[in-house]
């Protein structure tokens, strides 16, 4: 749980950035290519200005919000990253390290340090107890299929 309580916010800030990076920087020329030229953010947002068409459907976001209201449940286990009482415990064990920055050369020691921390509280036994292993999202465990 600690593991995914560090590396995967981590790992979703580095795919934003590639995702921001590759979006917004224009790519090499290729004369096989048939499709529009340019920064795709630019070509996406206004298709006409390179010599293309704008085939988007405009969906409202009213329209988007009520299909999530319907579908979602925002309480469901598979929207928290590691339980409850176990995230908080962690959030205290970080501060205690001072909060140090997670990026590419500094998350495994990170995660490290934070293990280490963990072991030396004598709390942890408590806050295992208390989480509920039967609100963690089992995989298989079936999900109905919409009509």
């Amino acid at each position: 749980m600690v593991f995914r309580w560090i590396f995967i916010p981590w790992m979703q800030q580095e795919l934003d950035a590639y995702k921001d990076c590759i979006n917004n920087t224009r790519k090499c020329r290729d004369r096989n290519k048939v499709l529009p030229h340019g920064i795709p953010e630019l070509v996406h947002t206004s298709p006409g200005d390179y010599g293309a068409l704008d085939f988007k459907v405009m969906v409202q976001p009213a329209a988007v919000d009520h299909v999530r209201e319907i579908y979602i449940k925002h309480a469901h286990p598979v929207f928290e990253l590691v339980p409850p009482a176990l995230g908080g415990f962690l959030e205290e064990c970080y501060d205690a390290l001072g909060r140090p920055p997670i990026d590419c050369k500094s998350a495994w020691g990170v995660y490290r340090a934070l293990l280490s921390v963990i072991r030396q509280c004598a709390e942890i036994p408590a806050i295992l107890e208390s989480i509920d292993v039967n609100s963690i999202p089992d995989a298989d465990v079936e999900v109905p299929l919409l009509d």
